[in-house]
């Protein structure tokens, strides 16, 4: 493996801190870390549900972790929060109209 890149999809407080400890520690250094710092609460999210056949299965609403749309603000505490934990890229979902 040349390069190597992760990507924690959960987003746990601290998740992107404790990573990036354990990578500095083992000494991978140039592991970079992109945190998915926000997600959505967002129809988008229908057609891949669908597309892997998870939208028959899934019994809870993803609204109790998702964001709020209208609140921007906690979308960027997250963002700053994750940077100051050591994240090297963040990403927010969906990246189009809600």
């Amino acid at each position: 493996i040349d390069k190597l890149d992760l990507g924690p999809s959960d987003m746990m407080d601290g998740r992107v801190g404790a990573i990036r400890d354990a990578l500095d520690e083992a000494g991978f250094l140039d592991v970079q870390i992109m945190a998915y710092a926000a997600k959505y609460a967002s129809a988008f999210y229908g057609p891949f549900r669908d597309a892997i056949g998870s939208a028959k299965t899934l019994t809870g609403d993803k609204r109790t972790y998702q964001m709020d749309s209208a609140n921007s603000d906690e979308a960027i505490r997250e963002v700053e929060l994750d940077l100051a934990e050591g994240a090297d890229m963040v990403m927010v979902k969906p990246g189009m109209p809600i």
